[in-house]
């Protein structure tokens, strides 16, 4: 299938735009917010408190992005006529971004939440072998190990896109313009 010219810049623009967006906020999160709150409030349950509503909401960029990226995936895919392993290596890595996101979202967060919540005192002041405390150390190994994947994801999507890009070679010209006619010189040797 060949590209629209016209469809094809911006869906580019929004597939890269998708890969930003997928893979810089939990890198963020996870080497600048998440440390720095955790080291400038007093407890840990103040700490959290600040980063679960931002984690949402970082996992809700990570969720539309890879959905954006599955379709641009598609569409980029047929049109530079990629090989059929990397076009399917690109589209079930967005489908499981998409899923380790709404995981993290979904299934990790509220628990993580209600235990801080239902905590007998703070968590900081419970022993380490306290099974709250322990639960909490479980679910946050998870959600760090699909953050994780969510970035191994986009990552991959990424390589795909430029390998992509790489083998569909420069941009097509149009051909030069034919050089005017030279005049021809008058014979006047008789």
């Amino acid at each position: 299938m060949k590209p629209s010219p016209v469809l094809e810049a911006p869906i580019l623009f929004w597939h890269l735009t998708a890969i930003a967006l997928a893979l810089v906020p939990p890198l963020f999160f996870g080497f600048a917010v998440a440390p720095a709150a955790f080291q400038i409030l007093p407890t840990r349950d103040m700490a959290a408190s600040l980063t679960s509503p931002i984690l949402t909401k970082a996992c809700w960029l990570a969720e539309g992005s890879f959905v954006l990226l599955l379709g641009t995936s598609l569409l980029l895919a047929r049109w530079w006529n990629a090989p059929r392993l990397s076009r399917s290596l690109a589209t079930r890595a967005a489908i499981l971004g998409l899923i380790a996101s709404l995981v993290v979202e979904k299934l990790l967060i509220p628990p993580i939440d209600k235990i801080r919540e239902e905590a007998p005192s703070l968590i900081d002041n419970l022993p380490a072998a306290d099974p709250s405390r322990i639960l909490l150390a479980r679910y946050h190994r998870l959600s760090l190990a699909f953050f994780a994947i969510v970035m191994a994801a986009a990552i991959v999507i990424l390589a795909s896109t430029v390998r992509w890009i790489a083998r569909r070679g420069p941009i097509a010209r149009p051909p030069a313009a034919a050089p005017p006619p030279v005049p021809k010189l008058l014979d006047l040797s008789d």
